[in-house]
Protein backbone atom coordinates (compact mmCIF):
# COMPACT_ATOMS: atom_id res chain seq x y z
CA UNK A 1 0.00 0.00 0.00
CA UNK A 2 1.24 3.69 -0.83
CA UNK A 3 0.93 5.50 2.06
CA UNK A 4 1.75 9.34 1.33
CA UNK A 5 1.55 12.73 3.45
CA UNK A 6 -2.02 13.96 4.93
CA UNK A 7 -2.29 16.82 6.65
CA UNK A 8 -4.93 18.04 9.36
CA UNK A 9 -8.08 19.49 6.94
CA UNK A 10 -9.03 22.99 7.04
CA UNK A 11 -11.89 23.97 8.92
CA UNK A 12 -14.19 24.52 5.55
CA UNK A 13 -14.45 21.67 3.28
CA UNK A 14 -14.07 24.04 0.12
CA UNK A 15 -10.90 22.15 -1.48
CA UNK A 16 -11.21 18.58 -0.02
CA UNK A 17 -10.66 15.61 -2.31
CA UNK A 18 -13.76 13.62 -2.87
CA UNK A 19 -13.13 10.17 -1.93
CA UNK A 20 -14.51 6.67 -2.42
CA UNK A 21 -17.45 6.08 -0.06
CA UNK A 22 -16.14 5.37 3.15
CA UNK A 23 -18.42 3.68 6.24
CA UNK A 24 -17.79 4.95 9.51
CA UNK A 25 -19.46 3.22 12.13
CA UNK A 26 -19.39 5.69 14.92
CA UNK A 27 -20.34 3.55 17.33
CA UNK A 28 -21.19 6.24 19.99
CA UNK A 29 -21.18 4.98 23.37
CA UNK A 30 -22.21 7.62 25.67
CA UNK A 31 -23.69 11.01 26.05
CA UNK A 32 -22.48 13.43 23.37
CA UNK A 33 -21.75 16.17 26.40
CA UNK A 34 -19.24 18.31 24.60
CA UNK A 35 -16.49 19.84 26.40
CA UNK A 36 -15.77 21.11 29.50
CA UNK A 37 -13.44 24.00 30.78
CA UNK A 38 -12.14 25.73 34.09
CA UNK A 39 -13.96 28.94 33.68
CA UNK A 40 -13.95 30.02 37.43
CA UNK A 41 -13.68 28.45 40.62
CA UNK A 42 -15.01 29.27 44.57
CA UNK A 43 -11.87 29.81 45.95
CA UNK A 44 -11.17 32.74 42.50
CA UNK A 45 -13.66 34.48 44.45
CA UNK A 46 -12.81 34.72 48.39
CA UNK A 47 -14.81 37.51 50.93
CA UNK A 48 -18.36 38.43 51.08
CA UNK A 49 -20.60 36.96 48.53
CA UNK A 50 -21.73 39.65 45.92
CA UNK A 51 -25.55 39.70 44.63
CA UNK A 52 -25.95 38.87 40.88
CA UNK A 53 -26.73 42.07 38.25
CA UNK A 54 -29.99 43.10 38.81
CA UNK A 55 -30.54 42.07 42.68
CA UNK A 56 -29.69 44.17 45.54
CA UNK A 57 -29.00 40.81 47.72
CA UNK A 58 -27.91 37.63 47.63
CA UNK A 59 -30.99 35.26 48.36
CA UNK A 60 -34.47 36.66 48.75
CA UNK A 61 -38.22 34.59 47.88
CA UNK A 62 -37.89 32.35 45.39
CA UNK A 63 -33.88 32.44 44.79
CA UNK A 64 -30.64 32.35 46.40
CA UNK A 65 -27.70 33.68 43.43
CA UNK A 66 -24.16 34.95 43.97
CA UNK A 67 -21.76 36.68 41.35
CA UNK A 68 -19.04 33.74 40.27
CA UNK A 69 -17.26 35.38 37.42
CA UNK A 70 -18.85 36.30 34.39
CA UNK A 71 -22.21 34.02 35.70
CA UNK A 72 -24.27 33.79 38.65
CA UNK A 73 -24.72 30.63 39.95
CA UNK A 74 -27.06 29.27 42.95
CA UNK A 75 -31.24 28.67 42.70
CA UNK A 76 -34.29 30.43 41.28
CA UNK A 77 -37.92 29.40 41.93
CA UNK A 78 -40.04 32.66 41.77
CA UNK A 79 -37.68 34.78 40.56
CA UNK A 80 -36.94 35.45 36.99
CA UNK A 81 -33.12 35.71 36.16
CA UNK A 82 -31.06 34.58 33.24
CA UNK A 83 -27.68 33.72 35.49
CA UNK A 84 -25.61 35.43 33.06
CA UNK A 85 -26.50 33.61 29.89
CA UNK A 86 -26.89 36.08 27.04
CA UNK A 87 -28.45 33.17 25.22
CA UNK A 88 -32.38 34.38 24.12
CA UNK A 89 -33.71 31.06 23.06
CA UNK A 90 -32.22 29.71 26.68
CA UNK A 91 -33.25 32.72 29.01
CA UNK A 92 -36.88 33.12 27.66
CA UNK A 93 -37.19 28.39 28.15
CA UNK A 94 -36.12 30.86 31.89
CA UNK A 95 -38.78 32.78 31.99
CA UNK A 96 -41.58 30.49 30.92
CA UNK A 97 -40.48 27.66 33.74
CA UNK A 98 -40.47 30.37 36.34
CA UNK A 99 -43.77 31.70 35.05
CA UNK A 100 -45.37 28.16 35.59
CA UNK A 101 -43.54 28.02 38.97
CA UNK A 102 -45.36 31.27 39.94
CA UNK A 103 -48.47 29.81 38.54
CA UNK A 104 -48.65 26.63 40.67
CA UNK A 105 -47.78 28.37 43.86
CA UNK A 106 -50.81 31.14 43.49
CA UNK A 107 -53.13 28.71 42.46
CA UNK A 108 -52.39 26.73 46.13
CA UNK A 109 -54.19 29.54 47.77
CA UNK A 110 -56.98 29.37 46.21
CA UNK A 111 -60.16 27.65 47.98
CA UNK A 112 -59.44 24.88 45.69
CA UNK A 113 -55.86 24.27 45.39
CA UNK A 114 -53.50 21.94 44.96
CA UNK A 115 -51.11 20.89 46.75
CA UNK A 116 -47.39 21.64 44.67
CA UNK A 117 -43.60 20.48 45.79
CA UNK A 118 -40.37 20.80 44.29
CA UNK A 119 -37.79 19.29 41.64
CA UNK A 120 -34.70 20.45 41.33
CA UNK A 121 -33.07 21.01 38.10
CA UNK A 122 -28.97 21.15 38.49
CA UNK A 123 -26.45 21.66 35.73
CA UNK A 124 -24.88 24.32 33.95
CA UNK A 125 -27.33 27.08 33.06
CA UNK A 126 -24.76 29.13 30.88
CA UNK A 127 -22.02 28.34 28.62
CA UNK A 128 -18.43 29.42 27.03
CA UNK A 129 -15.88 27.94 25.09
CA UNK A 130 -15.01 24.42 25.95
CA UNK A 131 -17.66 24.57 29.27
CA UNK A 132 -19.51 21.38 30.44
CA UNK A 133 -22.41 22.22 28.04
CA UNK A 134 -22.94 24.05 25.01
CA UNK A 135 -25.67 26.20 24.02
CA UNK A 136 -27.36 24.34 22.39
CA UNK A 137 -27.36 21.55 24.85
CA UNK A 138 -28.21 24.04 28.18
CA UNK A 139 -31.40 25.32 25.90
CA UNK A 140 -32.34 21.40 24.86
CA UNK A 141 -32.05 20.21 28.35
CA UNK A 142 -34.29 23.17 29.71
CA UNK A 143 -36.80 22.92 26.98
CA UNK A 144 -36.78 18.87 27.95
CA UNK A 145 -37.65 19.76 31.67
CA UNK A 146 -40.17 22.17 31.15
CA UNK A 147 -41.84 19.97 28.50
CA UNK A 148 -42.33 17.34 32.02
CA UNK A 149 -43.40 20.54 33.89
CA UNK A 150 -45.77 21.53 31.20
CA UNK A 151 -46.99 17.44 31.57
CA UNK A 152 -47.30 16.99 34.91
CA UNK A 153 -48.80 20.12 35.55
CA UNK A 154 -51.75 20.12 32.59
CA UNK A 155 -54.51 18.86 35.74
CA UNK A 156 -55.02 15.44 33.92
CA UNK A 157 -54.87 11.66 34.79
CA UNK A 158 -52.28 10.49 32.78
CA UNK A 159 -49.18 7.82 32.79
CA UNK A 160 -47.39 10.41 35.13
CA UNK A 161 -50.34 9.45 37.35
CA UNK A 162 -53.06 11.26 39.11
CA UNK A 163 -53.04 14.99 38.47
CA UNK A 164 -51.40 16.04 42.12
CA UNK A 165 -49.18 17.06 43.69
CA UNK A 166 -47.90 19.92 40.94
CA UNK A 167 -44.76 20.70 40.84
CA UNK A 168 -42.22 24.25 40.73
CA UNK A 169 -38.68 23.38 39.05
CA UNK A 170 -35.63 24.50 40.71
CA UNK A 171 -33.14 25.71 38.72
CA UNK A 172 -29.85 25.65 39.99
CA UNK A 173 -26.65 26.87 37.79
CA UNK A 174 -23.81 24.99 39.03
CA UNK A 175 -21.66 27.03 36.82
CA UNK A 176 -20.11 26.63 33.55
CA UNK A 177 -17.51 24.67 34.86
CA UNK A 178 -19.03 23.07 37.53
CA UNK A 179 -16.82 23.97 39.92
CA UNK A 180 -20.15 26.01 42.43
CA UNK A 181 -21.73 22.43 42.40
CA UNK A 182 -20.62 21.95 46.25
CA UNK A 183 -22.36 25.56 47.34
CA UNK A 184 -25.27 24.84 45.53
CA UNK A 185 -25.62 21.58 46.50
CA UNK A 186 -25.73 23.14 50.24
CA UNK A 187 -28.26 25.54 49.57
CA UNK A 188 -30.26 23.04 47.63
CA UNK A 189 -30.35 20.94 50.48
CA UNK A 190 -31.95 23.68 52.81
CA UNK A 191 -35.49 23.30 50.35
CA UNK A 192 -35.88 19.96 51.38
CA UNK A 193 -38.32 20.54 54.17
CA UNK A 194 -41.17 22.87 54.54
CA UNK A 195 -44.86 22.58 53.05
CA UNK A 196 -43.57 22.39 49.46
CA UNK A 197 -40.51 20.39 49.69
CA UNK A 198 -37.64 19.39 47.05
CA UNK A 199 -37.92 15.90 46.50
CA UNK A 200 -35.99 15.53 44.07
CA UNK A 201 -32.80 16.83 41.93
CA UNK A 202 -32.50 15.75 38.22
CA UNK A 203 -30.17 16.82 35.15
CA UNK A 204 -26.72 16.19 36.77
CA UNK A 205 -24.61 17.53 34.00
CA UNK A 206 -21.95 15.52 32.38
CA UNK A 207 -19.85 12.60 33.42
CA UNK A 208 -17.00 13.78 35.70
CA UNK A 209 -15.69 14.07 39.05
CA UNK A 210 -17.68 16.84 40.18
CA UNK A 211 -21.39 15.08 39.20
CA UNK A 212 -20.34 12.17 40.87
CA UNK A 213 -19.71 13.98 44.26
CA UNK A 214 -22.68 16.11 43.74
CA UNK A 215 -24.72 12.82 43.82
CA UNK A 216 -22.34 11.73 46.69
CA UNK A 217 -23.22 14.88 48.72
CA UNK A 218 -27.27 14.40 47.82
CA UNK A 219 -27.42 11.29 49.01
CA UNK A 220 -25.77 12.39 52.06
CA UNK A 221 -28.23 15.12 52.45
CA UNK A 222 -30.98 12.19 51.94
CA UNK A 223 -32.31 13.73 48.35
CA UNK A 224 -32.88 11.51 45.20
CA UNK A 225 -30.91 12.77 42.32
CA UNK A 226 -31.85 11.45 38.60
CA UNK A 227 -28.95 11.86 35.87
CA UNK A 228 -30.20 12.47 32.52
CA UNK A 229 -27.44 12.42 30.46
CA UNK A 230 -24.72 10.54 32.38
CA UNK A 231 -23.01 7.20 30.99
CA UNK A 232 -19.48 6.78 32.40
CA UNK A 233 -19.83 3.31 34.51
CA UNK A 234 -18.38 4.58 37.74
CA UNK A 235 -21.45 7.87 37.60
CA UNK A 236 -22.33 6.22 41.13
CA UNK A 237 -23.41 7.06 44.30
CA UNK A 238 -25.72 5.82 46.78
CA UNK A 239 -28.70 7.95 45.75
CA UNK A 240 -27.60 8.49 42.12
CA UNK A 241 -30.48 6.82 39.13
CA UNK A 242 -29.60 7.38 35.91
CA UNK A 243 -32.20 7.34 33.16
CA UNK A 244 -29.50 7.20 30.12
CA UNK A 245 -27.78 3.68 30.22
CA UNK A 246 -24.12 2.82 31.01
CA UNK A 247 -21.18 2.88 28.95
CA UNK A 248 -20.85 -0.82 29.07
CA UNK A 249 -24.68 -1.34 27.61
CA UNK A 250 -23.58 0.69 24.62
CA UNK A 251 -20.96 -1.23 24.43
CA UNK A 252 -23.12 -4.10 24.66
CA UNK A 253 -25.24 -2.81 22.10
CA UNK A 254 -22.92 -2.18 19.51
CA UNK A 255 -21.14 -5.52 20.09
CA UNK A 256 -24.65 -7.38 19.53
CA UNK A 257 -24.89 -5.40 15.84
CA UNK A 258 -21.29 -5.83 14.65
CA UNK A 259 -22.16 -9.58 15.68
CA UNK A 260 -23.97 -9.25 12.44
CA UNK A 261 -20.67 -9.21 10.27
CA UNK A 262 -18.84 -11.87 11.79
CA UNK A 263 -16.22 -10.86 8.66
CA UNK A 264 -14.80 -7.58 10.21
CA UNK A 265 -11.73 -8.43 12.15
CA UNK A 266 -9.47 -5.61 12.22
CA UNK A 267 -10.13 -2.60 14.31
CA UNK A 268 -8.34 0.77 15.53
CA UNK A 269 -9.49 2.50 18.25
CA UNK A 270 -9.65 6.14 19.01
CA UNK A 271 -9.41 7.68 22.33
CA UNK A 272 -9.26 11.24 24.25
CA UNK A 273 -6.54 11.19 26.45
CA UNK A 274 -7.81 13.19 29.33
CA UNK A 275 -7.41 11.69 32.25
CA UNK A 276 -10.07 13.50 34.27
CA UNK A 277 -13.06 12.45 31.77
CA UNK A 278 -14.82 9.64 33.35
CA UNK A 279 -16.55 9.15 29.96
CA UNK A 280 -13.97 8.87 27.83
CA UNK A 281 -11.85 6.82 29.96
CA UNK A 282 -14.22 4.69 30.23
CA UNK A 283 -15.62 4.21 27.23
CA UNK A 284 -12.30 3.24 26.21
CA UNK A 285 -12.06 0.29 28.84
CA UNK A 286 -15.50 -0.89 27.74
CA UNK A 287 -14.25 -0.68 23.83
CA UNK A 288 -11.16 -2.80 24.84
CA UNK A 289 -12.79 -5.08 27.01
CA UNK A 290 -15.10 -5.76 24.29
CA UNK A 291 -13.44 -5.30 21.01
CA UNK A 292 -9.50 -5.73 21.78
CA UNK A 293 -9.07 -9.45 20.81
CA UNK A 294 -11.40 -9.29 18.40
CA UNK A 295 -10.40 -6.37 16.08
CA UNK A 296 -6.79 -5.90 17.45
CA UNK A 297 -7.18 -2.34 19.63
CA UNK A 298 -4.06 -3.11 21.76
CA UNK A 299 -2.07 -2.97 18.85
CA UNK A 300 -3.59 -0.82 17.22
CA UNK A 301 -4.70 2.77 18.80
CA UNK A 302 -3.81 6.26 19.14
CA UNK A 303 -4.76 9.24 21.33
CA UNK A 304 -5.55 12.73 20.93
CA UNK A 305 -6.40 15.87 22.26
CA UNK A 306 -9.87 16.57 23.54
CA UNK A 307 -11.70 20.03 23.26
CA UNK A 308 -12.56 18.99 26.71
CA UNK A 309 -10.12 20.62 29.37
CA UNK A 310 -7.16 20.12 30.82
CA UNK A 311 -5.92 19.53 27.23
CA UNK A 312 -2.41 18.50 27.68
CA UNK A 313 -1.30 20.36 24.02
CA UNK A 314 -3.51 21.19 21.21
CA UNK A 315 -6.49 19.29 20.55
CA UNK A 316 -8.47 18.09 17.54
CA UNK A 317 -4.77 17.05 15.46
CA UNK A 318 -6.03 14.29 13.57
CA UNK A 319 -3.33 13.98 11.18
CA UNK A 320 -1.11 11.09 12.36
CA UNK A 321 -3.54 9.42 13.26
CA UNK A 322 -5.32 9.24 9.76
CA UNK A 323 -1.83 8.89 8.31
CA UNK A 324 -1.83 5.13 10.94
CA UNK A 325 -5.43 4.46 9.83
CA UNK A 326 -4.23 4.14 6.41
CA UNK A 327 -1.22 1.86 7.01
CA UNK A 328 -3.37 -0.23 8.86
CA UNK A 329 -6.40 -0.11 6.86
CA UNK A 330 -9.04 -1.53 9.54
CA UNK A 331 -12.65 -2.84 9.13
CA UNK A 332 -13.79 -0.47 12.26
CA UNK A 333 -12.32 2.43 14.05
CA UNK A 334 -13.64 2.80 17.76
CA UNK A 335 -14.23 6.52 18.88
CA UNK A 336 -13.96 6.86 22.32
CA UNK A 337 -14.05 10.65 22.61
CA UNK A 338 -16.58 13.53 23.30
CA UNK A 339 -19.33 14.33 20.71
CA UNK A 340 -18.22 18.06 20.18
CA UNK A 341 -14.19 16.94 18.52
CA UNK A 342 -16.58 14.12 15.87
CA UNK A 343 -17.15 16.97 13.83
CA UNK A 344 -13.22 17.46 13.51
CA UNK A 345 -12.19 13.78 12.75
CA UNK A 346 -14.99 12.96 10.46
CA UNK A 347 -13.38 15.91 8.11
CA UNK A 348 -9.53 14.36 8.98
CA UNK A 349 -10.92 11.26 7.80
CA UNK A 350 -12.27 13.18 4.76
CA UNK A 351 -8.49 13.40 3.63
CA UNK A 352 -8.03 9.72 3.26
CA UNK A 353 -7.59 9.95 -0.06
CA UNK A 354 -4.22 11.51 0.47
CA UNK A 355 -2.39 8.77 2.11
CA UNK A 356 -4.37 5.74 0.63
CA UNK A 357 -4.87 5.48 -3.26
CA UNK A 358 -7.42 3.11 -2.87
CA UNK A 359 -10.06 3.87 -0.38
CA UNK A 360 -12.07 1.36 1.46
CA UNK A 361 -15.37 0.95 3.14
CA UNK A 362 -14.79 1.51 7.08
CA UNK A 363 -16.71 1.28 10.16
CA UNK A 364 -15.81 3.61 13.31
CA UNK A 365 -17.20 2.54 16.79
CA UNK A 366 -18.56 5.61 18.90
CA UNK A 367 -21.86 6.37 21.54
CA UNK A 368 -24.33 9.45 21.91
CA UNK A 369 -27.45 10.20 23.32
CA UNK A 370 -28.60 11.41 20.15
CA UNK A 371 -27.75 12.96 16.72
CA UNK A 372 -25.03 15.82 16.62
CA UNK A 373 -23.48 15.71 13.37
CA UNK A 374 -24.93 16.53 10.43
CA UNK A 375 -25.76 14.63 7.90
CA UNK A 376 -24.14 16.57 4.74
CA UNK A 377 -21.06 16.24 6.64
CA UNK A 378 -20.57 13.01 6.64
CA UNK A 379 -21.54 12.75 3.14
CA UNK A 380 -19.51 15.21 1.81
CA UNK A 381 -16.53 13.14 3.94
CA UNK A 382 -17.82 9.72 2.26
CA UNK A 383 -18.17 8.43 6.38
CA UNK A 384 -21.35 6.44 7.62
CA UNK A 385 -22.26 6.70 11.03
CA UNK A 386 -23.81 3.96 13.28
CA UNK A 387 -24.52 5.38 16.64
CA UNK A 388 -25.47 3.10 20.23
CA UNK A 389 -27.45 5.87 21.26
CA UNK A 390 -30.38 6.21 24.02
CA UNK A 391 -32.88 8.36 21.74
CA UNK A 392 -33.63 7.72 18.13
CA UNK A 393 -36.25 11.21 17.46
CA UNK A 394 -36.22 10.92 13.89
CA UNK A 395 -37.26 7.51 13.62
CA UNK A 396 -39.71 7.64 16.72
CA UNK A 397 -41.03 11.11 15.24
CA UNK A 398 -42.31 9.39 12.07
CA UNK A 399 -43.92 6.68 14.35
CA UNK A 400 -41.46 4.17 13.21
CA UNK A 401 -40.62 0.27 14.10
CA UNK A 402 -39.37 0.37 18.06
CA UNK A 403 -40.82 3.75 19.00
CA UNK A 404 -41.77 3.89 22.60
CA UNK A 405 -45.51 4.19 23.76
CA UNK A 406 -45.03 7.54 25.84
CA UNK A 407 -43.12 9.03 22.74
CA UNK A 408 -46.27 10.38 20.86
CA UNK A 409 -47.69 12.39 23.46
CA UNK A 410 -44.27 14.07 24.58
CA UNK A 411 -43.40 14.93 20.82
CA UNK A 412 -46.72 15.99 20.01
CA UNK A 413 -46.98 18.70 23.53
CA UNK A 414 -43.27 19.55 22.60
CA UNK A 415 -43.57 20.03 18.77
CA UNK A 416 -47.34 21.64 18.38
CA UNK A 417 -48.09 25.28 18.28
CA UNK A 418 -49.01 27.08 21.51
CA UNK A 419 -51.09 27.35 23.38
CA UNK A 420 -51.88 23.63 22.96
CA UNK A 421 -48.10 22.50 22.48
CA UNK A 422 -44.72 24.43 23.14
CA UNK A 423 -43.69 25.45 19.81
CA UNK A 424 -40.87 23.84 19.92
CA UNK A 425 -38.84 22.72 16.80
CA UNK A 426 -37.93 19.36 15.57
CA UNK A 427 -34.11 19.95 15.56
CA UNK A 428 -34.31 20.53 19.34
CA UNK A 429 -35.06 17.02 19.59
CA UNK A 430 -31.69 16.58 18.01
CA UNK A 431 -29.33 16.03 20.53
CA UNK A 432 -31.69 14.05 22.50
CA UNK A 433 -31.22 16.31 25.27
CA UNK A 434 -34.70 17.63 25.39
CA UNK A 435 -35.70 13.94 25.63
CA UNK A 436 -33.28 12.70 28.36
CA UNK A 437 -33.78 15.52 30.46
CA UNK A 438 -37.55 15.38 30.21
CA UNK A 439 -37.49 11.88 30.77
CA UNK A 440 -35.16 12.63 34.10
CA UNK A 441 -37.93 14.87 35.52
CA UNK A 442 -40.54 12.28 34.71
CA UNK A 443 -38.96 9.89 36.74
CA UNK A 444 -39.37 12.23 39.74
CA UNK A 445 -42.48 13.32 38.79
CA UNK A 446 -43.91 9.58 38.62
CA UNK A 447 -42.16 8.75 41.68
CA UNK A 448 -43.52 11.90 43.58
CA UNK A 449 -47.22 10.65 42.99
CA UNK A 450 -46.42 7.25 43.43
CA UNK A 451 -46.12 7.84 46.76
CA UNK A 452 -48.27 10.48 47.76
CA UNK A 453 -51.04 7.98 45.88
CA UNK A 454 -49.95 5.36 48.54
CA UNK A 455 -50.22 7.78 51.25
CA UNK A 456 -54.01 8.56 50.04
CA UNK A 457 -54.71 5.06 50.08
CA UNK A 458 -53.56 4.18 53.50
CA UNK A 459 -55.38 7.67 55.27
CA UNK A 460 -58.75 6.14 53.38
CA UNK A 461 -58.29 3.05 55.34
CA UNK A 462 -57.18 4.29 58.66
CA UNK A 463 -60.85 5.20 60.09
CA UNK A 464 -60.83 7.47 63.09
CA UNK A 465 -57.06 7.15 63.26
CA UNK A 466 -54.90 10.48 62.67
CA UNK A 467 -54.59 11.27 58.89
CA UNK A 468 -50.64 10.88 57.76
CA UNK A 469 -49.61 13.68 55.39
CA UNK A 470 -49.78 13.01 51.90
CA UNK A 471 -47.14 15.31 50.53
CA UNK A 472 -44.24 13.37 49.17
CA UNK A 473 -41.06 13.58 51.02
CA UNK A 474 -37.32 13.01 49.62
CA UNK A 475 -36.74 10.01 51.14
CA UNK A 476 -40.16 8.58 49.88
CA UNK A 477 -39.80 9.84 46.74
CA UNK A 478 -36.36 7.72 46.60
CA UNK A 479 -38.18 4.38 47.33
CA UNK A 480 -41.25 5.04 45.14
CA UNK A 481 -38.46 5.43 42.07
CA UNK A 482 -38.20 1.42 42.68
CA UNK A 483 -40.56 -0.56 40.43
CA UNK A 484 -40.41 -3.82 38.19
CA UNK A 485 -40.68 -5.06 35.26
CA UNK A 486 -44.96 -4.85 34.89
CA UNK A 487 -44.68 -1.27 37.04
CA UNK A 488 -42.21 0.92 34.64
CA UNK A 489 -41.32 4.60 34.06
CA UNK A 490 -43.18 6.31 30.93
CA UNK A 491 -40.07 7.79 29.69
CA UNK A 492 -40.56 8.90 26.15
CA UNK A 493 -37.01 7.33 25.16
CA UNK A 494 -38.39 3.62 26.55
CA UNK A 495 -39.97 2.54 29.31
CA UNK A 496 -37.88 1.50 32.25
CA UNK A 497 -37.55 0.85 35.93
CA UNK A 498 -34.68 0.65 38.91
CA UNK A 499 -34.28 -2.75 40.90
CA UNK A 500 -33.45 -2.07 44.74
CA UNK A 501 -32.73 -5.99 44.91
CA UNK A 502 -30.59 -6.90 43.61
CA UNK A 503 -29.02 -3.56 42.79
CA UNK A 504 -27.09 -2.77 39.77
CA UNK A 505 -25.80 1.13 41.11
CA UNK A 506 -29.35 2.51 40.24
CA UNK A 507 -28.58 1.92 36.34
CA UNK A 508 -32.52 1.54 33.91
CA UNK A 509 -33.43 -1.66 33.32
CA UNK A 510 -35.19 -2.34 29.97
CA UNK A 511 -34.19 0.52 28.37
CA UNK A 512 -33.99 0.47 24.88
CA UNK A 513 -30.83 1.37 22.78
CA UNK A 514 -31.44 1.72 19.33
CA UNK A 515 -28.59 1.14 16.86
CA UNK A 516 -29.26 3.79 14.21
CA UNK A 517 -27.44 4.60 11.18
CA UNK A 518 -26.45 8.17 9.81
CA UNK A 519 -25.01 9.28 6.05
CA UNK A 520 -25.12 7.55 3.06
CA UNK A 521 -22.12 5.77 3.49
CA UNK A 522 -24.08 3.61 6.01
CA UNK A 523 -27.18 2.47 4.29
CA UNK A 524 -26.49 -0.49 3.40
CA UNK A 525 -25.32 -1.70 6.73
CA UNK A 526 -28.28 -4.07 8.82
CA UNK A 527 -31.34 -1.61 10.11
CA UNK A 528 -33.65 -2.47 12.63
CA UNK A 529 -31.39 -3.58 15.51
CA UNK A 530 -32.48 -1.72 19.26
CA UNK A 531 -30.46 -3.89 22.61
CA UNK A 532 -32.47 -3.31 25.55
CA UNK A 533 -30.40 -3.06 29.04
CA UNK A 534 -30.33 -6.39 31.04
CA UNK A 535 -30.51 -6.33 34.65
CA UNK A 536 -26.73 -6.73 35.93
CA UNK A 537 -25.91 -6.38 39.66
CA UNK A 538 -23.62 -4.47 41.53
CA UNK A 539 -20.06 -5.49 40.36
CA UNK A 540 -20.60 -7.70 37.78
Amino acid sequence: MDVMTVEDPPSTPRGRRTLTSIVIALLVVAVAAGGYAVLHREDDHPGAAVPCPGLSTTAGDGFTLTTAGAECVGWIVERDHPFGSRDAAVNGVISRIVAENVRVRDQAVAPAGKPYVRIAVLMPMTAATGSALAEDEVLHSLQGAYAAQRQANSGKASELGDPTPLFQLVLANEGADQSSWSSVVEELGKLKDGPHPLVAVTGMSISVPETRMAGERLSTLGIPAVGAVITADDMVAPWLFKVSPPNQQYTAALAAYLGRRPELRDGYLVWDRNPDDNYVQKLRANFIAAFGSTYHLNDHNQAFNGSKPPTPGTPQLFSDIVRNICAVDPDVVFYSGRDRDLPAFVDALGTRGRCQKKVRPLMIATGATGLTIAREQLDGAHVGVLDASSTDPITWGAGGSGTPEPYAAFHRLFTSAEPAGLGFTEDDLASGYAIMHRDAVVAAVWAARRDAAAKAQRNAGRGSAPAISEIPTPEDVRNALFGSSTDRIPAASGALYFQEQPGNDLWPVGKPVPVIRLGKAAADWPGGSSWTTPLIPNGT
